[in-house]
């Protein structure tokens, strides 16, 4: 047994040829995407994170070391005044460092003396936090707190005397270049995706013409308007098939012009020989005679009605329940049932599929007592089974008898009188719209005929 991982893969694949197309198109453009998000996300991210965190945590250390010097290098005269000239100088000096931070760093000081912190780390788990946590451990040695709102960056500092709060802009630790180069590669992308998209329809439409065409013509229908077009290698298969196309119709007309003439020679002394056989006296002899006469009559007949399902026809849409019930109407041998959905259209070639039902209703009147005709829509196909009660087909000579000129001998002749053609003829005409006949066993106990037909014929 044959090892095959994708093969469950390829049942969701599209089957058309520009669904391929397109998923060939995709692909690669998704691949780029993701390894460019990784690239740039993972690694671009990191690192300007981490330029950034270090840049503002040095900041921050430098303005704290800063304020310790002008606390530290704080004088006073006596010993009277040293309360409030402490205050006095405390404030003065901060609101000058607090002036210098806010206009050379950017940075927004405010000092608490009374207050002290209640927590320190960081406000919440999340990968936005960690630069900026191993920058501080590096740079702040006081305790600390920090959190990060959507517009700004709020840090808590405990020092010997109060705490400092320092607040500065989101927008100066967080690189907005990731998601803009995210964003218009994407939409570069989507927009590369659908021209090429609209270039890839464009090749294949000559491919689906052609397919078009050569449905129509295996139908027996002339295409419409066919010229090739598109890439090179499409124009030469459109090529290819106009030459077949031509050559197929040429060997047909000739067939049909040399069974014409056959049938024209032979059914000249066909009619020398009634006229002669009416003059023979009665008796065996002149019955005999009759029989070779009817049976070279119905060979005639028969070949020439195979050789007409080549004919051109045009299509017609018909109610097929009615249809049916009118072609029943004119056969009376035995009881024939037709049953189905009422409501069943399709384009057919009347006079084509009609000699078809015809030789399949004229061979149960031979065989069979009952015939049961269903009619049901399944799908975008029609379904048309004829079901009788006699004596069946052998297995094995199912397929035989679709064969010009064969018959059965031992079992069920389905063209007594003719030459073996009945159901060459009826596999043509179903074979001519696009659809499927076959022969299986009928619950009735005689022989089911099966005929798929598309409903787009």
């Amino acid at each position: 047994m044959t090892f095959r991982p994708f093969r469950s893969f390829k049942r969701f694949l599209p089957q058309s040829l520009f669904g391929r197309s397109l998923i060939i198109l995709l692909t690669p453009l998704i691949l780029v995407q993701v390894i460019l998000g990784y690239v740039f996300f993972d690694r671009h991210t990191e690192t300007i994170l981490r330029t950034l965190s270090q840049t503002i945590a040095g900041d921050i250390a430098f303005v704290l070391a800063w304020h310790e010097t002008i606390d530290t290098q704080t004088s006073y005269t006596t010993q009277s005044d040293m309360a409030q000239s402490n205050a006095i100088q405390r404030q003065t000096s901060f609101d000058q460092l607090k002036t210098l931070a806010k206009e050379n760093l950017a940075l927004d000081l405010t000092f608490d003396p009374d207050k002290k912190l209640d927590r320190t780390g960081q406000y919440r788990e999340s990968w936005l936090y960690t630069p900026l946590i191993i920058a501080l451990n590096e740079k702040v040695r006081e305790p600390y707190y920090v959190r990060i709102t959507p517009d700004y960056i709020l840090l808590d500092i405990q020092l010997k005397k109060g705490v400092m709060q320092v607040s500065l802009l989101r927008k100066r630790f967080f690189s907005r270049t990731t998601p803009l180069v995210l964003i218009w590669t994407t939409v570069s992308a989507l927009i590369l995706f659908g021209v090429a998209s609209i270039f890839m329809r464009n090749q294949i439409r000559p491919i689906t013409r052609l397919a078009q065409a050569a449905s129509q013509f295996g139908k027996g229908d002339e295409p419409i308007a066919f010229k090739p077009e598109g890439a090179l290698e499409v124009r030469k298969a459109g090529f290819a098939f106009i030459r077949m196309r031509d050559r197929l119709k040429r060997l047909l007309q000739e067939r049909l012009e040399m069974l014409a003439g056959v049938s024209h020679d032979l059914r000249t002394p066909i009619t020398r020989l009634k006229l002669s056989v009416v003059m023979l006296p009665e008796g065996a002899q002149r019955q005999q005679i009759e029989d070779d006469v009817t049976m070279l009559h119905h060979m005639v007949e028969g070949f020439l009605s195979y050789a007409r399902g080549t004919t051109e026809e045009e299509s017609m849409s018909v109610n097929l329940v009615q249809w049916i019930h009118d072609i029943v109407a004119l056969h009376h041998l035995i009881p024939i049932k037709v049953q189905g959905d009422h409501n069943v259209k399709i384009k057919i070639k009347r006079t084509l599929l009609n000699r078809c039902l015809t030789n399949l209703i004229v061979n149960s009147e031979k065989n069979a007592k009952n015939l049961v005709i269903e009619i049901k829509r399944l799908g975008t196909s029609v379904i048309i089974t004829l079901d009788d009660d006699g004596v069946g087909i052998p297995e094995s000579e199912r397929e035989h008898v679709f064969k010009p000129f064969y018959r059965l001998d031992q079992a069920r002749n389905l063209d007594k009188v003719g030459v073996g053609l009945g159901l060459s003829v009826a596999r043509e005409a179903v074979l001519t719209h696009g659809g499927q006949i076959d022969l299986l066993t009928s619950p009735m106990g005689g022989l089911r005929v099966h005929i798929r037909l598309p409903i787009d014929t």
